[in-house]
């Protein structure tokens, strides 16, 4: 028998509607967009051309569509604010590329990630204090927000082993669906954290300790981390004091505000969040919830000045570092151990690609020792 273009070929039924599923469409979405009649998606009897654009659709290799079964996602709690809408597609393939980096991993002999247990602490401030005591470091001051980003990072992959990446989840404000800040999961002892590509670096700060806290409390999920809403969600607000606390510690600022005047007066708040935030490195919104926390501002001033700084909106990307995009989609303790994989002949170069996902050029910049993602592990 000559298989044609117009030859219809045999799919397991189940198998398509798991892809489906993973991917965060509906089947009436896959099925407009793929331009194949629903009622032959739920047969799975379609053609070669219709395959090849649905394994497009669902951004998914032909082979997956062949398989006997397939793994589904470990079920995360959703902490949105409206979290009876939809999540975005983009989040499930960010959920997939994470859970496929840590399989690796463990592939790879990295066991589990290291985390510490802290007993009978109903704080989220003590929590934060015996955190960066345990991690043993100072808080990071008067750095770009990149540069602290990339430290925080490096601290928490190579004492914890907690994969964090990067990845393009929708940015704030694209009408449709909510956004998703962040999400944490657990998959075989291993932590990994996602954090908005789209963000900024400030914003990602907050994000990337927000979402540690969930790992220290074993209630990992996906996030939107709404300050003005942080008393509604009591996870949430644990999380996020948590958070402010590690980056923003209470007896640091208390002595950056006795240096600034002025700052009980209406008129120089503004001035003195300003200041604050480029100590700090984080966004304006995380100050003003450590003033709140402090008892310097009440919850209507709070309130008020939160709405009043929400209009730093992400600027237009001009010059792009695909580089260090590259390098962020990938995680630093992935890169160190593809690496150290690589130099022991345990994978090929091949392998090497299809692992970090980016052209020659990158992944063999990536492999090498003089590489600013060196790291020790």
């Amino acid at each position: 028998m000559t298989i044609t273009k117009k030859s219809k070929i045999k799919l397991n039924p189940s198998v398509i509607k798991a892809l489906i599923k993973s991917s965060g469409f509906s089947i009436e979405e896959v099925a407009k967009k793929s331009k194949i009649q629903k009622e032959f998606l739920e047969k799975g009897e379609i053609t070669i051309p219709q395959l090849k654009k649905l394994a497009k659709v669902l951004k998914r290799p032909l082979v997956a569509f062949f398989s006997d079964k397939v793994p589904e996602l470990p079920r995360t709690i959703d902490y949105r604010l409206n979290r009876g809408k939809a999540i975005n597609p983009q989040v499930f393939l960010a959920q997939r590329r994470l859970l496929y980096l840590l399989h690796k991993l463990k592939e790879m002999g990295v066991k589990n990630s290291i985390i510490p247990t802290f007993r009978s602490i109903k704080s989220p401030f003590e929590l934060a204090k015996l955190f960066r005591n345990y991690l043993k470091i100072e808080t990071i001051k008067n750095e770009k927000p990149r540069v602290a980003l990339d430290k925080y990072k490096q601290v928490l992959e190579d004492k914890l082993k907690i994969l964090i990446i990067e990845y393009p989840l929708r940015p704030l404000r694209e009408k449709g669906l909510d956004d998703v800040r962040a999400f944490s999961v657990v998959y075989y002892g291993l932590a990994g954290i996602v954090l908005n590509e789209y963000d900024p670096p400030t914003v990602k700060l907050f994000s990337l300790f927000h979402e540690v806290c969930h790992i220290l409390r074993r209630s990992s999920g996906i996030c939107s981390m709404e300050y003005e809403t942080e008393q509604k969600y009591k996870e949430e607000s644990f999380c996020n004091k948590f958070a402010a606390e590690f980056l923003v510690p209470y007896d640091d600022i208390k002595n950056e505000l006795e240096k600034l005047k002025g700052y009980d007066s209406d008129e120089h708040i503004s001035e003195v969040v300003d200041s604050l935030s480029k100590i700090y490195g984080v966004s304006k919104q995380v100050i003003l919830l450590r003033l709140l926390h402090l008892g310097i501002l009440t919850d209507e001033e709070f309130s008020i000045l939160i709405k009043k700084f929400e209009d730093e909106k992400l600027r237009k990307q001009g010059f792009v570092n695909w580089k260090e995009k590259f390098r962020n989609r990938i995680g630093g303790l992935v890169l160190e151990v593809v690496r150290q994989a690589f130099e022991k002949n345990i994978l090929s170069f091949h392998e090497v690609i299809e692992i970090f996902d980016v052209k020659t050029k990158y992944a063999e910049s990536f492999l090498k020792h003089n590489d600013e993602t060196t790291r020790i592990i």
